[in-house]
Order: structure tokens, then sequence, then C-alpha cells
């Protein structure tokens, strides 16, 4: 898991300067802040042995570093003048016991804080946390069975909130909000449910600098509404643990869509596309036909899918809702979702980082990729 702990880190970590580049207004500064959360709420993990280890729901500890941005960017107007930083988490999940089975992960992320609606004196923001966690106890067949959500010491975090933010002083905020966490490793070491919870936070935040008086208004350059063909290819890997031996057995995975795309504003898009998915743990995956008996084309999946990206300057963020047309194995469902990431390196290359599922939500594999967007005139 290092190579791939240390992929989505850079990924990741590559959020942040993503924003950087962008014709500036060098007077008004982008204001740094910090923000304490507190987290609580309850799961709703898959989980079969855990029930009663889950049943008081869980607390979450939260600590972020921010920038509050004030139209030194053009990004920042076209997005309402959001938040984005670095944060620290600290789950505690199982809140009344001693907890020897699931750990207490902690978390690095990049987070993003988008306003929607502002009155007065209040705002509501939609906030989305991406990153890493880590957690010392995992599931082992002998030291901890029990544990059937973590596999893995590192995973993808993952935490979408809907926050309402109070103005109490020029330089004090507090807030409550509203949302959901996932921890999960996208199948790359099994058992693995996932860690879900969802439940509300409080916290405050505190500018440390003079606010500024007002936010920079610049006039934007008008958009025209495009098209492009979109096409990504990436790779992944899944673990499988034989009934025979109880071996633990790495396949390769393959993901490659080919995707119609209409921007329809300088943030959003939608798309249209078509999947070949290859799954080599397939091989196991078939009723009544030996291992060895599966072919190629058995391991294969055709579909289609609708799909959202929100542009965020450099960064997209994709959401695809897909089902099958072909498939040899039914054990995945019919239908199928995919949501992760891209950052644009040139004009045309993205770097592509998400999870597919399978059955709706439950993580199937990450796709680690490049994807191509050429324009259409």
């Amino acid at each position: 898991m290092s190579k791939g702990a240390a992929i989505l880190f850079l990924f990741f970590s590559g959020l942040l300067p993503a924003f950087a580049q962008d014709d500036r207004v060098d007077s008004i500064k982008s204001q740094p802040y910090l923000e304490l959360l507190y987290h609580s709420g309850i799961f709703w993990s898959r989980t079969e042995n855990l029930q009663e280890q889950f049943d008081q729901g869980y607390r979450a500890f939260e600590a972020r570093f921010g920038l509050q941005t004030t139209g030194r960017r053009a990004w920042h107007q076209i997005h309402k003048f959001p938040k984005y930083g670095l944060g620290l988490q600290y789950s505690d999940l199982v809140k009344t016991r001693k907890d020897s089975i699931v750990g207490n992960p902690f978390g690095l992320f990049a987070f993003y804080s988008a306003p929607w609606l502002s009155t007065g004196r209040f705002t509501l923001n939609t906030d989305i946390s991406v990153g890493l966690s880590y957690t010392s106890l995992v599931y082992h067949p002998v030291k901890n069975p029990m544990n059937d959500v973590v596999a893995s010491h590192i995973n993808l975090y993952f935490g979408f909130n809907f926050r309402l933010y109070m103005q109490l002083s020029r330089r004090m905020q507090m807030n409550v909000g509203a949302g959901l966490t996932h921890h999960s490793n996208g199948r790359i070491h099994v058992p693995q449910k996932g860690v879900n919870s969802w439940g509300w936070s409080a916290g405050l935040n505190y500018m440390l600098a003079e606010p500024v008086k007002a936010y920079y208004y610049r006039e934007l350059p008008q958009f025209k509404p495009f098209q492009e063909i979109q096409i990504m290819a990436g790779v992944g890997t899944v673990e499988v643990i034989t009934m025979e031996k109880e071996e633990e057995v790495r396949y390769f995975n393959f993901s490659m869509t080919t995707e119609y795309a209409i921007h329809f504003t300088p943030k959003t898009a939608m798309t249209l596309g078509l999947d070949v998915l290859y799954d080599g743990s397939l091989e196991r995956g078939i009723k009544g036909i030996d291992p060895a008996d599966v072919t190629t084309y058995q391991k294969l999946y055709l579909g289609t899918h609708l799909g959202y990206q929100y542009t965020i300057h450099r960064v997209t963020l994709l959401f695809n809702l897909g089902t099958y047309f072909r498939q040899s194995s039914y054990d995945r469902g019919f239908w199928f979702g995919r949501a992760g990431g891209r950052i644009r390196l040139t004009e045309k290359l993205h770097l592509h980082l998400a999870i597919k599922t399978k059955n709706g939500i439950r993580s199937d594999w990450i796709e680690w990729g490049l994807a191509c967007h050429l324009p259409l005139r």
C-alpha cells in the first residue's frame, strides 16, 4: 500500500498548488484563518461483526488551516469567494468502551468550502474534504478476525457537509453542519466494507489577519458553452481471499471511458459515456466455472453512464452513475458509480483518480490514470 499511499498523497497535496496559477490582484490577498470542529453521529457501515461496537456512534476532532479567498484570482469570483486549505482529524470510532478492533483513524486532508447562499451574517456552504487516514488496527485472520470494515492501515478519507456560518465579529465565525464521512481502501486489501458515518458538526474559526473590507470584483470574460470528447484510461488492483487455501490473491483491473461532455458554465458540465471495464478478480467470481477456465472476455464489463463534472480552476470533481449492458457475472449488480477528481496538467491532459463502485456505492476498485480532453469545434 505504500506506493498507493504516496500517489494519493501527491495527488491530494497537488490540489492546493493547482489553485495557484491565475491573474492576480496583489493588493488584496487571501485571508488565513484557523478552524476547530467537533463531529458526532452514527454509523451506516455494512459490518456483520461490529454492530455492538458501533451502536454508540462516533465522535471526531478536527483542526484546519485555511484561506478565505477575496477575489485575488478570477476563479475566486466565479465560485463566490470560497475557502480552501489543509486539515487534520482524529476520530474516536468507539465512544463508550475500549476499542481493540477498529482503532482511531487519524486523517490528513485538503478541503474546499464554497458558499451557495448568503444573507446578512449567515452563509450556507458546501464543504468537501479529501485525503488520507491512518489506523493502527486492521483485519488480521488470527489477531483481529472480527474487523470486517478496515483491512489496510492507510485509507482514502472523504467528507461532505452542509455548513451554516454565522459571523460573530470581524474575525470570528461559528458554524454548525451536517454530512457524511467515508474511510475506505477501494478493495486494495480485503475484507473491507469501509467505515461510513453521518452526523452533525459544530465549530469556530478565527481570522489570523485583519479581514479585508471588501472583496475584489472584476469584469469576467463572457463564457461560451462548448463540447468536448474525454478519453480516460486507468488501472488498479484488488485483493481476493480464496476460500480453498484462505490465501490473499491480487488481481489487475483496467478502466477505459469515452465521454461526450457539454460545458454549460465555467463550473459545470454534463457527460454521457461508454465504459470498458476489465476485472481480473472475476476469475473467481463466475459461479459454476473453474478459475482456470474463465476467459478474458468473461472478465470484461461493457457499460454506459451519465456524469456530472464540477471544475474549480485546474481541479475537476466528477460523479458518474452507470449501468452494464454486457457482463458475465452479476455479483457486481446492475448499477455502478464513479467518484473522484482530475487535475489539469496541460490544456488537454489531466491526471485522473477515482473510485469505481459496485451495487450502487460499494467500492469496487481505485482507478489511477490519465484523461485526454479534446474540445470540439
